[in-house]
């Protein structure tokens, strides 16, 4: 068997990416045959889930330092459960008040007119928002901040993370680059609230996740390629990551000073 010390980290977050991307498109075909509706779970969010576990494979077979994907389920600091929770109703919110302002139309969907039981919908939510949070949140993004720090890593998998969303590019240039743009300023927002996590990433990351596509599923119709919901959900959550970042800057700048 081959055998390796360090192994080279471009070459296995392309590995890991390939996976993921390959994963979730059989994962996607897989879906209709077997009759899971997409509304209730997106078997595509597992394709990063099947990433992380080629890569502790491929560690393995080539005895490799196991690969450490922050296990640990409660965090440190549990207030930061509270913290998501309230950040994804603001984003959510802020979004629903730049519509009314401006009398744009809400496209508002009861959980009592969805085709499933709404606690279904909200069980699966969180399961499948899990099976993408362990590839972006717990594997790719501390590996990345070891390198580049946190801003830049988060940056990078918010990238990753959005055109992983393939589907995006079906609704034209505009629409794929504001939900990029969406995509990399909650990833921002996920990488300062984790910023020296010590356990608790998978837990924080997936409830963010799921509340958001929540707020989404109910509130608005992002997903029918209309470029105004889009946009004031990109504008809302990069404004609300350039206010975490510099109250994060300025929080660690009196700590060293103090």
């Amino acid at each position: 068997m081959l055998s390796l010390k360090q192994p080279n980290l471009w070459t296995e977050v392309l590995i890991f990416y390939i996976v993921t991307s390959i994963g979730s498109l059989v994962l996607g075909i897989i879906q209709p045959m077997l009759g899971i509706p997409g509304v209730v779970i997106q078997l595509t969010q597992f394709g990063p889930t099947l990433g992380v576990l080629a890569l502790c494979l491929l560690r393995s077979l080539m005895r490799m330092p196991s690969l450490a994907t922050g296990n640990r389920l409660w965090p440190h600091q549990p207030w930061k459960l509270a913290a998501v929770a309230a950040l994804s109703a603001l984003i959510v919110a802020a979004a629903w008040v730049w519509y009314s302002l401006n009398g744009l139309p809400i496209a508002y969907t009861p959980p009592s007119s969805l085709s499933h039981p709404f606690w279904l919908i909200v069980v699966a939510q969180f399961i499948g928002a899990a099976g993408e949070e362990i590839g972006w949140r717990c594997y790719l993004q501390p590996m990345l901040q070891n390198w580049f720090g946190v801003l830049p890593a988060s940056v990078i998998v918010g990238v990753l993370w959005g055109v992983w969303h393939i589907g995006i590019f079906a609704e034209g240039p505009g629409y794929a680059l504001l939900f990029i743009l969406f995509a990399v300023s909650i990833s921002v927002i996920l990488g300062e609230l984790l910023r020296d996590a010590r356990g608790g990433r998978l837990l924080i990351s997936t409830t963010f996740h799921a509340l958001i596509n929540l707020g989404l599923l109910i509130w608005f119709n992002e997903e029918d390629g209309n470029r105004q919901a889009m946009g004031t959900l990109a504008v809302s959550c990069t404004l609300l990551a350039v206010i975490l970042i510099v109250v994060g800057r300025a929080v660690r700048k009196n700590i060293i000073t103090s």
